[in-house]
C-alpha cells in the first residue's frame, strides 16, 4: 500500500443559525406530506470546482490510502447472493474482443489458470448483463471463476483512493476566530458529549482525525468501508450525513425496490427532501461550509422553462474541508464511503454527463443530527 503525504489548507464559512420553531415545523409539514416545493428564483449552476469557496484557512496533513475490495466481503457475497436478492453478486466487466478477454485474465488468474479463466470469460460473455451503449458485458463470477484467480488480484481490481485528513490542534489553537468557526459549523451534527471531546482535544494540541474525530456517526462508522448489498448509493449516504433517521424515514425513503437494500433513495425523493428541508446557497455570495450537500446535475437539456427535472440529479456529496468531500460512487456493493476531494468527484461525474453543473444545499435546522436507527447494520465492512 502506498502512502503519500501533503499538505493543504482548508475554508470555511459561518453557520446560519434557524429558528427553532422553523425547525421543528418544516419537519413536521414534510412527515405529513402537505407541503409544497416554495418557488424561489432560480439560481445558476456552477460548472467548474474552483468556483466554490470558503473561507477559513486551517492547516492540515493528507495521506492517500488505497481501498480494495475486502476478502470478507468477496466471500460473503459469493457465498449468500442466491440466498438474497439484496446481496450483489461478484460480477466483472468483460469485453466482447478476444485480446481483452486474455488481457483480463492475465491481470486476474493464477499463473496456471489463464486459459481456463479466459475460456471461462468468453463462455460466460453471452450470459453477462449488458452495458448500454458499450460492446462490454458484466460476467458472473461463481466459486469455480473464483478459485482461478488471485484473490488480492481480485480484491485490488476495485481498489479506490481515501484521503484520510489530520488536523495540527497545535497550529489551529493559535488562531481563536478559526477555532470558533469550525467549532460553529460542526457542533449541529454531533452530540454535546461528541463536542465536548473534540474541544478537550483541541485544547491539549492533540491531533484530529476525519474519520475518528470530525465525522458525525453514520458517516464514522462506514468510511473506507463496502457494504455487501445492491442499493446503499450516493444520495442516502448524502442525507444520512444531515440525519440517519430522516434517510430511512418512510415519510422520504418512500419506494422500497425488490432486490435492493432499504439504504437507497431514488432521485425523485432527495429531490423532494431538498425542497421541503434544505435551501439553496448561492456561492457566489456565501461561502461553503461544513455539511453543506452538493448535488451534481446534466444540464445540458434543461427545461426550457427553467424547472429542475428531478431526474437530471446524477450525484451527491457533502462538503467537509478544504475542498472535501464524503461520499458514496454508486448504489454498487463495489463502492466503498469514501473522502474525496471535490475536483476527483468532478472529474468521474463529467465522464458521465454531457455537461455537468452543480448547485449547493444547507439543511435549514440548527440542530440536524438524530441517533442511527434501530435497524442494525451489520452489513459493513
Amino acid at each position: 500500500m502506498t502512502r503519500f503525504r501533503h499538505k493543504n489548507f482548508i475554508l470555511l464559512g459561518k453557520i446560519s443559525i434557524i429558528s427553532v420553531c422553523t425547525m421543528f415545523a418544516s419537519y413536521s409539514e414534510l412527515c405529513l406530506g402537505v407541503t409544497k416545493p416554495t418557488k424561489k428564483r432560480a439560481l445558476d449552476y456552477q460548472y467548474s470546482p474552483r468556483n466554490f469557496r470558503s473561507e477559513l484557512k486551517i492547516p492540515l496533513t493528507v495521506i492517500d490510502r488505497s481501498i480494495p475490495l475486502p476478502q470478507k466481503s468477496i466471500d460473503f457475497r459469493i457465498d449468500k447472493y442466491t440466498t438474497d436478492l439484496r446481496i450483489e453478486p461478484l460480477q466483472l466487466t468483460v469485453d466482447a474482443k478476444e485480446e481483452q478477454i486474455i488481457d483480463l485474465a492475465k491481470t486476474l488468474a493464477l499463473p496456471s489458470q489463464r486459459i481456463a479463466l479466459a475460456a471461462y470469460f468468453k463462455n460466460n460473455f453471452g450470459q453477462g448483463d449488458k452495458i448500454p451503449g458499450t460492446d462490454l458485458r458484466l460476467v458472473s463470477i461463481d466459486k469455480s471463476a473464483l478459485g482461478m484467480m488471485s484473490r488480492d488480484a481480485f480484491s485490488n481490481l476495485f481498489s479506490k483512493t481515501h484521503h484520510e485528513i489530520e488536523i495540527s490542534t497545535k497550529i489551529l489553537k493559535t488562531n481563536p476566530a478559526s477555532v470558533h468557526r469550525l467549532i460553529s459549523q460542526m457542533s449541529p451534527f454531533f452530540s454535546s458529549n461528541e463536542m465536548s471531546r473534540i474541544r478537550n482535544k483541541i485544547k491539549a494540541g492533540a491531533t484530529l482525525s476525519m474519520d475518528k474525530d470530525l465525522l458525525p456517526p453514520f458517516a464514522r462508522k462506514n468510511v473506507g468501508r463496502h457494504t455487501v448489498f445492491r442499493g446503499p448509493n450516493c444520495f442516502h449516504a448524502a442525507l444520512s450525513f444531515q440525519s440517519p433517521l430522516m434517510a430511512s424515514s418512510s415519510f422520504v425513503n418512500v419506494r422500497r425496490e425488490q432486490g435492493y437494500h432499504n439504504d437507497m433513495l431514488n432521485y425523485d425523493e432527495l429531490w423532494r427532501v431538498l425542497q421541503v428541508s434544505f435551501y439553496e446557497l448561492d456561492t457566489t455570495k456565501h461561502p461553503m461550509q461544513y455539511g453543506d450537500m452538493i448535488v451534481l446535475f446534466e444540464t445540458n437539456a434543461l427545461n426550457p422553462s427553467g424547472v429542475i427535472d428531478f431526474k437530471s440529479l446524477r450525484h451527491a456529496a457533502t462538503y467537509l474541508l478544504g475542498g472535501y468531500v464524503f461520499a458514496k460512487g454508486s448504489k454498487s456493493a463495489n463502492t466503498p464511503y469514501l473522502i474525496r476531494t471535490l475536483a476527483e468527484e468532478w472529474d468521474t461525474w463529467t465522464k458521465y454527463t454531457v455537461k455537468l453543473g452543480a448547485k449547493v444545499y444547507r439543511r435549514s435546522l440548527l440542530r440536524v443530527n438524530n441517533p442511527i436507527p434501530g435497524d442494525p447494520k451489520e452489513w459493513v465492512y
